[in-house]
C-alpha cells in the first residue's frame, strides 16, 4: 500500500496540470485565432454569449472558459475544437481497444441524446410570442441573433472582414457544401447579406443596416 502523506498523486501534466495552466492555454488559442481586439471580444461573446468581462478574462488568461462555454467553444471554434480532438488522442487519455472505452461511447450517445431530449422539451416551454401581433415599424422576417445558429453568425463577421462563399463554411466547419448553402440561403431571405457582382467573380456583402444583429 502506498504510505498516507496527504499529498495528491501528480496524475495530470501540462494544460490538464492545474486550472492556471489550463487558462493561459486558452487564452493563447482564442488569440491564436481571433487577435486580442475589440472586435475578437465581440465575436467570442457571439459565438458563446458569455458576457464581455468573461470574455476578456478569457483572453487575458485570467481564468479558463467553464464547462457550458468550453462546451460552446468546441463546438462554435475549429481551433478550440482541434485542441480538443488532441486532448482525446494524446497519451493520458484512455485508449480507444480498451473495453471500458466502448462502453463509455455508447453511454455518452445515450447521454447525448437525452441531453437534446431535455434541451427541445425546455425550449417548447418557453413562452412565445403571439404570431398575429407584430408592433408598428418592427422589422419583418429579420431573425434574431439567438436565431442564427453558429456557421451563421461566422460567416456574417467573415463577410464583413474578407470574402467568403459556402466551400469555406464546409471547409471550416466541417459540414456539407449543400448544408453551408443553405445557411447562406437563410441569411438572404432573411435580408442579412446579399450577392453582387458576376455569378464567377461576384462576392457576398452584409447588409450594413443590419449588422446590429
Amino acid at each position: 500500500m502506498l504510505p498516507k502523506t496527504g499529498r495528491k498523486l501528480p496524475l495530470w501534466n501540462g494544460v490538464l496540470g492545474g486550472r492556471e495552466i489550463y487558462a493561459r492555454t486558452i487564452a493563447e488559442l482564442l488569440r491564436k485565432e481571433h487577435g486580442d481586439s475589440h472586435r475578437a471580444i465581440k465575436q467570442l461573446m457571439r459565438q458563446t454569449d458569455a458576457s464581455e468581462r468573461t470574455v476578456k478574462h478569457w483572453l487575458s488568461g485570467q481564468h479558463g472558459p467553464d464547462t457550458l462555454y468550453f462546451l460552446r467553444l468546441v463546438v462554435s471554434s475549429p481551433v478550440i475544437r482541434a485542441f480538443f480532438l488532441g486532448l482525446i488522442e494524446s497519451p493520458m487519455a484512455t485508449p480507444p481497444n480498451d473495453p471500458v472505452d466502448r462502453i463509455s461511447v455508447a453511454r455518452a450517445r445515450e447521454a447525448y441524446a437525452a441531453g437534446e431530449a431535455a434541451g427541445r422539451d425546455v425550449a417548447a416551454h418557453r413562452p412565445k410570442n403571439d404570431p398575429n401581433h407584430v408592433p408598428e415599424r418592427d422589422p419583418i422576417n429579420v431573425p434574431d441573433q439567438a436565431e442564427l445558429n453558429e456557421r451563421q453568425r461566422w460567416f456574417l463577421d467573415r463577410v464583413a472582414e474578407k470574402r467568403s462563399d459556402a466551400q469555406e463554411i464546409a471547409a471550416v466547419w466541417a459540414v456539407s457544401v449543400k448544408t453551408a448553402r443553405r445557411d447562406i440561403a437563410g441569411l438572404k431571405a432573411a435580408g442579412l447579406i446579399s450577392y453582387v457582382g458576376s455569378h464567377r467573380k461576384g462576392r457576398y456583402r452584409v447588409i450594413a443596416h443590419n449588422r446590429s444583429l
